[in-house]
């Protein structure tokens, strides 16, 4: 849970069915923190089963491999500040790694919430949770205060999470592992649990299976991801607001058979940019590869309202082909 009655959702979101327009029947707002329950979502395990084995084969490289923009020289590295001095340093991070889940959903998993050194907090806003959903996923931003920062920091001391640990479980096939990240005092640590959410609270069939070690490891975990995620309003300085990122990841691939025909097909968008066929870099083998490139600047610009009238299911038109894109938001301090 992220606190009282707030759950922190699992990635993907099972497909349902666009039944009216943006503000009529048939669409349902996933609620950020500020906005009422969130209710953790299981379900998109079905769609999983249909993913092909090399197409999951396929993302570890992808998602390691993303380099090139759109069509521009790459950008000269930038210096990094020290810790203290650079305000996108990563204070806590908390993500969702593996999982037996179609390659569109790593590809643009975001992670669950970032904590940054000057207090800012980025996280996944509202979804609209139809299909085809929106091409790119909403963010929003919101600044703790330093006295907040500062209570987390001493809760994750108090937890033990300075230190790397990993609490697997051998009861559950296919489920994502839970990781989180602290940067705190010039020393990074790493703490994970696999299926932290399926089988992470005491007095279930699942808890009676763990050693005591590995089950306090796990509540503490989860007890700071709670804490986390669930901090109250009077330890921020303001409400949340969008976050409009400066970079996206565009992951591009020959667009392929429809998955629902009953869903109207659009017309195929013209592409603004290079062409999708040469801009990037090539990442994966055989036809299910992508292009992997990185948009911003003036590119980005140009290339915001044309993904902003586009979902999940948009084909774009390029170099004479049709593309389908799978869009991943760079959050502060993200690169490539």
């Amino acid at each position: 849970t992220t606190g009282p009655g707030v759950k922190f959702p699992e990635p993907g979101v099972r497909p349902g069915r666009q039944t009216g327009n943006a503000t009529g029947p048939g669409i349902i707002l996933r609620p950020g923190p500020d906005r009422g329950t969130r209710e953790t979502s299981t379900m998109f395990r079905a769609a999983l089963r249909i993913a092909r084995p090399a197409a999951l084969l396929l993302v570890a490289a992808v998602a390691t491999a993303c380099t090139g923009t759109a069509g521009a020289a790459e950008p000269s590295p930038t210096p990094v500040p020290s810790p203290t001095a650079n305000p996108d340093r990563v204070v806590f991070r908390v993500a969702w790694d593996g999982g037996f889940v179609a390659p569109g959903t790593i590809l643009g998993r975001l992670p669950v919430i970032v904590v940054y050194a000057d207090g800012r907090v980025v996280m996944p806003g509202p979804q609209i949770e139809i299909y085809p959903g929106p091409l790119v996923p909403a963010l929003q931003v919101r600044t703790l205060t330093p006295e907040a920062l500062a209570g987390l920091v001493q809760l994750a001391k108090d937890k033990g999470l300075l230190q790397d640990a990993h609490y697997d479980f051998a009861g559950i096939a296919d489920a994502t592992t839970t990781v989180l990240t602290i940067d705190v005092d010039g020393h990074r640590s790493t703490v994970s649990a696999y299926a932290l959410m399926e089988a992470g609270a005491d007095g279930t069939d699942w808890a009676d299976a763990m050693d005591a070690a590995t089950k306090a490891g796990r509540a503490a975990l989860r007890e700071f991801i709670d804490a986390l995620t669930g901090v109250p309003d009077a330890g921020y300085t303001g409400p949340w607001a969008g976050y409009e990122p400066t970079a996206l990841r565009l992951y591009a691939a020959p667009a392929g058979p429809r998955p629902d025909d009953m869903i109207p097909a659009g017309d195929p968008v013209a592409w603004p940019l290079a062409d999708l066929g040469t801009a990037g870099a090539p990442v994966g083998d055989g036809p299910a590869g992508f292009r992997c490139q990185v948009v911003s600047g003036d590119d980005l610009a140009t290339l915001r309202p044309v993904l902003a009238d586009a979902n999940q299911l948009t084909v774009f038109r390029s170099g004479g082909s049709a593309w389908s894109l799978i869009v991943r938001p760079l959050l502060p301090g993200e690169t490539g």
